[in-house]
């Protein structure tokens, strides 16, 4: 039997409206949220912040973003890498 799916879903393709920063930073997010759900740590003031740089790239129009929050992005990514 021949699969019908093509192509892999695309968990973000309408909330990032194509901007790969916003797409990076809504996998952090959900990355974020699975630690919770997983580890029960609080996130909170992580997801506060990471939640803040999307909404601030939204209503800006952001391309880049400024080298102090990829730093902190960074060290969130490496933070909930896993255990």
């Amino acid at each position: 039997m021949k699969p019908t799916k093509k192509r892999p879903s695309k968990r973000n393709a309408n909330l990032s409206d194509g901007n790969p920063i916003i797409e990076k930073l809504l996998k952090l997010k959900y990355r974020l949220n699975d630690w919770y759900r997983e580890y029960g740590e609080d996130t909170s003031d992580d997801k506060t912040y990471v939640m803040s740089l999307i909404s601030d790239i939204r209503k800006h129009g952001f391309t880049k973003l400024a080298p102090e929050d990829a730093h902190c992005c960074n060290g969130l990514w490496r933070k909930y890498e896993g255990k």
